[in-house]
């Protein structure tokens, strides 16, 4: 009996809106799809403004959670003490992020020699994510990984994997 009162006074309210839509202007929907922003503009902000860097970095990072994963199965499996002292690793977040900058390179695969070192700076672009690598010249070896995302139309730094800070 409650669901047959329930459903009456379902339909009533839509039935009475209904009537109050006729005699009302209609205003157009805008439409809230958000226009995707260029990853030449976020890169941009991303490496001149401190503050839109730091909000556009989803913590924690993606290597920073499998190497804390593997440090607790290493933790679960092993009684040894000297595990728990060797692990003097941080992950990153909003306290200990460096402010990341480009100054030294002009454009996308561009060339820069930094304090005499040659490095490259390469972007690799898949449908799911944008990577960008600093790459020591001589032995292409790489040394630092961005990995970019796009999510609801904007970029977000997901992964840094620093090669010098090891």
């Amino acid at each position: 009996m409650k669901e047959k009162h329930l459903i009456l006074f379902i339909f009533a309210v839509l039935a009475l809106n209904s009537c109050s839509q006729k005699n009302k202007t209609r205003i157009p929907i805008v439409n809230l799809i958000t226009k995707s922003e260029s990853f030449d503009e976020f890169s941009k902000l991303f490496y001149s403004d401190s503050l839109f860097q730091l909000n556009r970095i989803i913590f924690p990072l993606e290597n920073d959670k499998k190497i804390e994963k593997e440090y607790a199965s290493a933790l679960k499996d092993s009684d040894n003490i000297e595990i728990h002292k060797k692990n003097n690793y941080h992950p990153y977040n909003k306290n200990n992020w460096v402010f990341l900058n480009n100054a030294y390179f002009k454009n996308n695969d561009s060339i820069a020699i930094i304090e005499g070192i040659t490095y490259k700076r390469r972007f690799h672009k898949t449908n799911k994510f944008i990577e960008e690598n600093l790459i020591y010249a001589d032995d292409e070896f790489v040394m630092v990984k961005l990995k970019f995302k796009s999510i609801n139309g904007k970029w977000y730094l997901i992964d840094y994997i620093d090669g010098f800070a090891n």
